[in-house]
């Protein structure tokens, strides 16, 4: 593991082949897939009920019709999707932990709940929310200084695809965002900078970590099919810049204070589920 530490410092990540078992990162994208597939089920779009029965074309047929028809319907599946108990088990997970240690995060704390996202052009109102162009994740982040993101695939992805590209060295340039744009702090680059992108091609499995300074951004989906992926993201409680700035916290979680279904529940509900 020297070299690729030393690796590491010089370029800002590595790629790490085969780190999950293809069945672990299955299970989060069939957990994410079913959210949808409950709601194609309440909507009437099909009767299965069993995803392995869906042609992959027939699920994204249904993705993108939900999109079209109702929209918050859609956003609302996607949100359940970041809180799958699968999706936070994985980023937790011994080996993950390991990883960051080897890495050189001390005592690795978790910076903000996983991300899962689901992108293609179809999906999106705007082009931020299915490819973000040049942007570092310590903006967002604002935490350790040797904070790092893991990036995972949860299916095979290539350049068509939208396979994440990245400038190799970039996180020694330091923090190069100008403006924030929907959360991503967006980076400018030059025609030079731009020449230095490589695009990284990986399987489900494969895991690539990266400094939060490393410039990277997705790359241009033109398949028919969404890009499923997710990334964990963690601080190190021992790096002193971290310290000194008495551990700085850029998130904000709060409930909403509406009722987002008005006269619910009443105790009819109630009664079906404690008095059946």
């Amino acid at each position: 593991m020297t070299t690729d530490i030393e690796s590491y410092k010089k370029n800002g990540f590595l790629l790490l082949r085969n780190f999950f078992k293809k069945e672990e990162v299955d299970l989060i994208l069939k957990d994410a897939k079913n959210i949808f597939l409950k709601q194609f089920v309440q909507k009437k779009y099909t009767e299965v009920t069993i995803l392995e029965n869906i042609k992959e074309a027939e699920f994204n047929a249904m993705m993108y019709r939900l999109f079209e028809e109702d929209l918050e319907c859609l956003a609302n599946c996607g949100k359940q999707a970041q809180h799958l108990i699968s999706l936070h088990s994985l980023s937790i997970c011994k080996s993950v932990v390991e990883l960051l240690n080897a890495i050189g995060l001390i005592t690795p704390i978790i910076s903000t709940r996983p991300v899962l996202y689901f992108n293609h052009p179809k999906l999106a109102k705007e082009k931020v929310f299915y490819k973000v162009d040049a942007h570092q994740d310590w903006r967002s982040m604002q935490g350790s200084l040797n904070s790092v993101v893991i990036w995972l695939p949860l299916i095979d992805i290539n350049k068509d695809l939208g396979a994440l590209e990245i400038i190799p060295g970039s996180h020694l340039q330091g923090l190069k965002t100008n403006h924030i744009d929907y959360g991503f702090g967006m980076v400018e680059m030059t025609a030079e900078e731009k020449s230095k992108l490589i695009s990284v091609k990986v399987k489900q499995g494969d895991v690539l970590i990266f400094s939060s300074l490393l410039i990277h951004q997705s790359g241009e989906n033109i398949t028919e099919s969404p890009r499923w992926s997710c990334h964990f993201r963690y601080n190190d409680l021992d790096d002193e810049t971290f310290k000194s700035r008495k551990y700085a916290h850029a998130y904000i979680y709060k409930p909403i204070d509406t009722l987002i279904t008005p006269d619910f529940p009443g105790l009819q509900e109630i009664e079906k589920i404690f008095l059946k």
